[in-house]
């Protein structure tokens, strides 16, 4: 039983790493590709708290839009 247990936790901290590396990549892309426009420690805080519900895809501005910085 307690080997069913350990089996289940690491399953679930490699689960929230994936999603904490994903975050990261693709916000660190956008921002690779958008620069000094765009919000990129904004953007991987974002996804990680929201356990990778906002993944953002850099092709799909509605995923990212809010990230972007305005210059006037």
């Amino acid at each position: 039983m307690a080997v069913v247990v350990c089996v289940l936790a690491l399953a679930a901290v490699s689960h929230a790493a994936t999603i904490t590396s994903m975050c990261i990549r693709n916000c660190g892309q956008c921002k690779e590709m958008y620069g000094d426009y765009f919000h990129g420690q904004a953007c991987a805080e974002s996804c990680i708290m929201t356990q990778g519900v906002s993944i953002p895809d850099c092709n799909n501005p509605a995923t990212f839009n809010r990230f972007l910085k305005r210059f006037i």
